[in-house]
C-alpha cells in the first residue's frame, strides 16, 4: 500500500494544530430573526455584539472608613473582561434589571421605568475566550423583571408586567423555547397573574414558581402550559429561590418577613420575621444556601436566617454613603458562593463581603460573621439593580448602564 508522503503528514498536521487553536466560542450558525409584532427575536449574533465593549481592567476593592481594611487585601483578584450596553426598543433605551447565572451563561432582563411598557432579555455566553451575546428578545408591550433558564426542557421563564388592556392584571409569565442557545417564538406560552408585577420566577423540582407584586403571592405553576397549581396569597412578595438539596422553597417579602417551604411535603410553609424591606413596593432578593436565607433586605442590608427557625446567623449593615440620599443605596440584591458575597446597593454601588465559613455548609444556629472587605471600583459606576455571583464570574446589572462582566480568580 502507498504511504503518504512526508509533505503530506506535514499539510495534515498543520490542519489539526489550527483546529484545535480556534476559538471555543465562535459565533454560531446563523438562525433567522423572527417578529409576531408584540416580540422581536435577534439571533444575528454579529449585530448583536455590537452592544459589546471587550475590556481587559483589573478591579480594585476601595476600603471604607471603619472598617479596618484597605484596597488590594483581598485574598483574590478581580478583571473587569466586558460591558454591556443596554438594548433599545422603540428608540427608547432599556435597563438591566437581573441577573440569572447558569453555566457558561448569562440570562439578563431589561424593562423601563414608569408606565411605559418595554423590556427584554440577553442571553449571553459570560465563560471562554471572550463574551458574546447569543440571542435576544424584544417586547414593544412587555417589562421583565426576571428571567430564568432551565437546562433540562431548555425553556426560559419570565417574570414580566404587561401593557396589554384586555388582561385582568399586569402581572403575567411566559416561557419561551430555547434550541442551541438561539430562542424561538414556536411554543411560546403566557399566563396571567394576579398584581401589578411578577417580580421573579424559577423552575425546579418540576414546578415553575413566581412571585407577584403587593397584592398577588407564591404561585406554583406547571413547566410545559403554565397552569396555575396553588397559590399562597403573601402581601408584597419580591423574590423566590429553591435549594435542591434541602429541597427548600423560600420567597422574601416586604414589611419583613421570609416565607419558607417544602413543596414535596405538601405542607402549608412557615414564615419568619427579621428588619428591613420596608420600603413598599421595591426590589429585595432571597437566595437559599447551605440552609440558610441570605437576603438583601433593602434598609436593613443583609440577613442571613436559618431557614430551620428564623433565627439570624449573620447580618451587614445598611451601607450609608455621604451625601447620598439614603433612599438610593438601599441593599437590592445579593448573591453568594463559598465565602463571599456580592452586594448591589444602587447607586451606592458594589460591595464585596467575607464570611467566617463556607456559606454552602449547613451550620445550624451558629453565629456566622460577615465582615465588608469595600466597595468595587469601576471608573463609570452607575446605580446597580442586580449581581449574580457563581465562584469564578460576577455579572452586574446596572440599569441604563447595561452589564459588567467581572472574572474572579482566587
Amino acid at each position: 500500500m502507498r504511504q503518504p508522503s512526508v509533505i503530506t503528514l506535514c499539510i495534515l498536521l498543520m490542519f489539526v494544530l489550527l483546529s484545535c487553536a480556534k476559538d471555543n466560542n465562535p459565533v454560531s450558525e446563523p438562525v433567522p430573526d423572527q417578529t409576531d409584532g408584540r416580540m422581536t427575536i435577534v439571533n444575528d449574533e454579529v449585530k448583536l455584539n455590537e452592544r459589546v465593549t471587550e475590556r481587559n481592567v483589573a478591579v480594585a476593592v476601595d476600603s471604607i472608613p471603619g472598617l479596618g481594611k484597605v484596597s488590594g487585601t483581598v485574598a483574590f483578584s478581580m478583571t473587569l473582561v466586558a460591558e454591556i450596553a443596554p438594548p433599545v426598543v422603540n428608540g427608547q433605551t432599556i435597563l438591566a434589571t437581573s441577573v440569572s447565572l447558569d453555566g457558561q451563561f448569562a440570562y439578563i432582563s431589561y424593562n423601563v421605568r414608569g408606565e411605559t411598557f418595554r423590556g427584554g432579555v440577553d442571553i449571553v455566553q459570560v465563560k471562554g475566550s471572550k463574551t458574546a451575546i447569543r440571542s435576544e428578545v424584544l417586547f414593544n408591550d412587555t417589562k421583565v423583571s426576571s428571567a430564568y433558564i432551565d437546562r433540562n426542557t431548555s425553556r426560559l421563564y419570565l417574570a414580566e408586567a404587561s401593557g396589554n388592556p384586555t388582561f385582568d392584571y399586569p402581572a403575567t409569565v411566559e416561557k419561551l423555547q430555547i434550541s442551541g442557545n438561539k430562542l424561538s417564538l414556536a411554543g411560546s406560552i403566557r399566563r396571567v397573574l394576579t398584581s401589578y408585577v411578577a417580580t421573579s420566577i424559577i423552575s425546579a423540582g418540576g414546578s415553575v414558581y413566581a412571585t407577584t407584586g403587593n397584592t398577588g403571592g407564591l404561585y406554583t405553576l406547571t413547566q410545559d402550559s403554565l397552569k396555575i397549581v396553588r397559590t399562597v396569597p403573601l402581601a408584597d412578595v419580591r423574590w423566590v429561590d429553591y435549594d435542591a438539596a434541602s429541597q427548600t422553597l423560600a420567597a422574601v417579602q416586604g414589611g419583613g418577613r421570609l416565607f419558607a417551604v417544602t413543596p414535596s411535603t405538601g405542607a402549608q410553609g412557615v414564615s419568619y420575621s427579621f428588619a428591613g424591606t420596608g420600603i413598599p413596593e421595591s426590589k429585595s432578593t432571597v437566595q437559599v444556601i447551605g440552609g440558610k436565607a441570605l437576603i438583601a433586605a433593602g434598609d436593613g442590608g443583609v440577613k442571613l436566617v436559618n431557614l430551620a427557625n428564623g433565627n439570624l446567623v449573620g447580618s451587614i449593615a445598611r451601607t450609608i454613603v455621604s451625601g447620598l440620599d439614603p433612599s438610593l443605596s438601599v441593599t437590592n440584591a445579593a448573591s453568594a458562593t463559598g465565602r463571599y458575597i456580592y452586594i448591589s446597593n444602587g447607586e451606592a454601588g458594589v460591595y464585596v463581603a467575607q464570611a467566617s465559613q463556607n456559606l454552602e455548609d449547613n451550620s445550624g444556629n451558629a453565629a456566622i460573621p460577615l465582615t465588608v472587605l469595600g466597595k468595587l471600583r469601576f471608573s463609570n459606576q452607575q446605580s446597580v439593580n442586580h449581581v449574580a455571583f457563581d465562584g469564578s464570574t460576577l455579572v452586574i446589572a446596572s440599569g441604563l448602564g447595561g452589564v459588567k462582566v467581572v472574572t474572579v480568580n482566587f
